[in-house]
């Protein structure tokens, strides 16, 4: 993990991967929600070096499923894997075979992630709190996700509490209250 704009390894980073299994179709072929199974977590080293194990799919089964990472660390806002920052969109083809090589290299031999800092306090606020305009630009290939577009109603509280903790440190240092990331959470 890089600051993306130094390319300096981040200390401190909070890595939350959460891991579902997608069940058969149920009766009549209706669609079944999706089911928590497991999720894990790590923080980065003085490196920027972090390990992750879980149940990561190797595309055989299809039957586990991961919603995604979800990185946080105060002052940084959206994460990209390096190498996609290109200025010209890829055509669908080129964008979904470079994804497919960027997972098998996360779940293999590893890839530089970047972080994008938050420049400002009112970048700061709009990422923890108040979520980004649409006019807002963060940068090719940068999520316009922020952590309370999550809903971590079905993890378990102690696998978010270093997830928590970096967000209401956070919070803190913006003189804002704290703010729940599962499903108990307080309205703003």
């Amino acid at each position: 993990m890089v600051d993306a704009d130094t390319g300096k390894p981040i200390d401190g980073a909070v890595i939350l991967d959460v891991f579902y299994l997608w069940p058969p179709r149920g009766f009549g072929n209706f669609p079944t929600p999706k089911v928590f199974r497991d999720s894990a977590h790590a923080v980065t080293d003085g490196e920027g070096r972090f390990t992750l194990s879980g149940p990561f799919d190797s595309g055989s089964s299809g039957s586990w499923y991961t919603d995604g990472l979800h990185i946080f660390k105060p002052g940084y806002g959206p994460w990209r894997f390096q190498g996609r920052n290109e200025v010209e969109p890829l055509k669908q083809a080129e964008e979904w075979s470079w994804r497919r090589q960027t997972g098998d290299r996360f779940t293999t031999s590893g890839v530089v992630m970047e972080l994008r800092p938050l420049r400002t306090r009112e970048e700061r606020l709009k990422y923890i709190d108040r979520g980004w305009a649409a006019g807002d630009r963060l940068g090719a290939g940068f999520s316009r996700q922020t952590p309370f577009g999550l809903y971590f109603f079905d993890v378990p509280l102690d696998r978010l509490t270093d997830f928590q903790r970096a967000v209401d440190e956070e919070r803190a240092s913006l003189a804002l209250p704290p703010r729940r990331l599962d499903g108990r959470r307080q309205p703003r």
